[in-house]
Parts: structure tokens; sequence; C-alpha cells
């Protein structure tokens, strides 16, 4: 039974890290649109210069996509939590990362809670 309770917590928290990815993605495409209705001499993407003063920081499109990647590799490693915690093995969990099995059993063993 415990290993019951174990899977479906981890599926909570896989759940939670889920809807992380997707608010983050939700938010990079509301600024794109909001910035979009702006004449082009107001988006970011037309300095050349950061200013952050006038709220132009340096690379901004990176920086607002890094939030997304951040969010996708948190719920990478929940995922293999839930998939380690209903039994599946680290030659499968490598397989479906395409990686070793010691690449993913390094990477992925020790996550914090």
């Amino acid at each position: 039974m415990a290993g019951w309770r174990r899977t479906g917590e981890e599926r909570h928290r896989l759940r939670a890290e889920v809807f992380a990815v997707a608010h983050a993605a939700r938010r990079l495409a509301a600024e794109l649109e909001a910035e979009a209705q702006q004449e082009p001499w107001r988006q970011p993407a037309w300095s050349h210069q950061p200013r952050p003063e006038f709220g132009r920081p340096a690379a901004p499109y990176t920086r607002a996509a890094l939030d997304v990647l951040y969010a996708a590799e948190q719920a990478l490693a929940q995922a293999v939590a839930a998939d380690r915690a209903a039994g599946q093995t680290w030659e499968s969990i490598s397989g479906a990362l395409g990686v070793s099995v010691d690449t993913a059993a390094r990477r992925y063993r020790q996550l914090p809670r």
C-alpha cells in the first residue's frame, strides 16, 4: 500500500510541475502578445542597447524563455521521480531520455523533495 501512496504523491507533484510549465509559457505568450500590440520602437527587440531604466533588460526574450525551460526541467525531474515510484527501471527511463543508464541515474537519483 505504501508504494501506491508514494506513486500518487509523486504524480501529484508532477501535476504541479506541469502546471508551472504551462503558467510560465502562458506568461511569456501574454507578454509577447502585449508587446506585439505596441509601436515597434517600444518593443525590446528593436533596441540594440539594454536600457534597464526604461524597462529594457539585456536579452529579454532569452530571459523569458529561460523561465519556461527551468519549469520544464523541474517537470522532467518530477516525471522521473513519479516513474521510479511507479516501479519503472533506470533502463526504461534512460531509454525515454535518450541517455545512458548511468547518466539518467546520476542526474535524477538524488532529487530534492
